[in-house]
């Protein structure tokens, strides 16, 4: 057997090795310190101290959940008001991006609905986050979150109100929706080309009269709760089916609004309310 000839290293050699070693060492530090999220650079445990008194750190976001299924584009607002407010060949954005308070994430849409005395006057006051789809199919459920900060109202109630309009081609209901009895309007009446639900989240004392075109559900009734994000997840599909008798189909777009709203405000009647909507959904329960 051959054994091996060991090499004894000069001292100069150990000395080389030694410091490559140690700048090696040196250099690793900051990775494995990012690797374990600590600074790359140490500071002494006063310094360290010091630091964070003087710049608390910001409580962590939540980022705004991505839902399979959801054909909503920018459902959390976290890029500004892209996707929404696009009707038709017009843009209509009658909210604020803002990004306090918010439910989760960046950003959340702030509607505020203002009217007072000598403010010219009409019977609607609606403000609304707006977006228009064309899904193959009619979705399931609508939900989200909403908040409201401020109520301040006349005797007129007002709403939290989500409207689904269908515009209609080819759906077998069409003539029935569009059709009227009145004798001195024509047998279909061409201004109206839809069929909506509107949801009342909060704010009727009262169940709405429902129309020609439309059909009311109330969530709830009275002034809505103040502070605090509340959830709504309705079956859309389910409701228009039972409000309607029909599910919608072979429709041109679908049109959600994500609003508030007075009807039939009377004159001179002061109002307020600041709403705010984030974490939106509009589709379907799987793919």
């Amino acid at each position: 057997m051959v054994t091996p000839i060991l090499k004894h290293q000069s001292p100069p050699e150990w000395a080389g090795q030694r410091a490559a070693r140690a700048r090696h060492a040196w250099l690793a530090l900051p990775l494995i310190a990012l690797a374990c999220g600590e600074p790359s650079n140490p500071q002494a445990p006063e310094q360290a101290a010091v630091a964070r008194i003087e710049q608390p750190a910001e409580p962590p976001r939540v980022p705004t959940p991505l839902l399979v299924g959801n054909h909503l584009r920018n459902p959390g607002f976290e890029a500004n008001d892209v996707g929404w407010g696009e009707i038709e060949d017009r843009k209509q954005v009658d909210f604020e991006v803002v990004d306090e308070p918010t439910h989760s994430g960046r950003g959340a849409a702030h509607l505020t609905a203002s009217w007072q005395p000598g403010d010219r006057e009409q019977s609607v006051s609606l403000r609304s986050a707006i977006q228009e789809i064309s899904p193959p199919l009619f979705p399931d459920r609508i939900a989200g979150w909403y908040r409201v900060d401020r109520w301040e109202n006349t005797p007129d109630p007002g709403a939290l109100q989500l409207q689904i309009i269908v515009g209609v081609i080819g759906d077998p209901r069409t003539l029935e929706i569009v059709r009227t009895d009145d004798p001195n309007e024509p047998e279909v009446h061409p201004e109206l080309n839809n069929f909506q639900l509107r949801y009342q989240l909060a704010g009727p004392t009262e169940e709405p009269e429902d129309g020609a075109n439309i059909r009311n559900r109330v969530i709830g009734k009275g002034p809505p709760e103040l502070g605090s994000w509340v959830r709504f997840d309705l079956p859309v599909k389910s409701d228009f089916a039972q409000r309607w008798n029909h599910v919608p189909a072979n429709f041109r777009q679908l049109r959600v609004m994500f609003g508030v709203r007075w009807d039939d405000k009377e004159e001179g009647a002061a109002l307020r309310a600041d709403v705010y909507y984030d974490d939106l959904f509009f589709g379907f329960d799987d793919l």
